[in-house]
């Protein structure tokens, strides 16, 4: 899916995320590091292989606040380490918080 069709705007980040696949244990999890987030999913690389249509857990915790987001995503597609994700019943709050933290972002000239 290219950036024209998708539901939700991304912007690239780099933001370490601890990510385990729903059916296994806690201690199961690995950190990977974003590419992109959106208020409706992100992309991030991954070396450990996460089937499309898997379901995960995400921890993260945004650069702009110290609490811990814990959400709900399923695997939408993956060429080669990069995998984008879907966010699934985003808590409100959750969901507030990553567009405030995209705002921000937005307005910040990279160099």
């Amino acid at each position: 899916m290219d950036a024209a069709t998708r539901k939700w705007k991304r912007i690239k980040v780099d933001i370490r995320i601890r990510i385990r696949r729903v059916e296994e244990p806690e201690t199961a999890s690995f950190v990977v590091r974003t590419y992109e987030l959106g208020a409706g999913g992100m992309s991030v690389y991954a070396a450990e292989v996460l089937a499309v249509g898997s379901a995960l857990q995400v921890e993260l915790t945004l650069p702009t606040t110290a609490e811990r987001l814990e959400l709900s995503a399923v695997v939408r597609n993956r060429r080669g380490f990069r995998v984008g994700m879907e966010f699934v019943d985003l808590p409100e709050d959750a969901k507030s918080e990553i567009q405030r933290y995209l705002a921000a972002e937005a307005g910040v000239v990279k160099i």
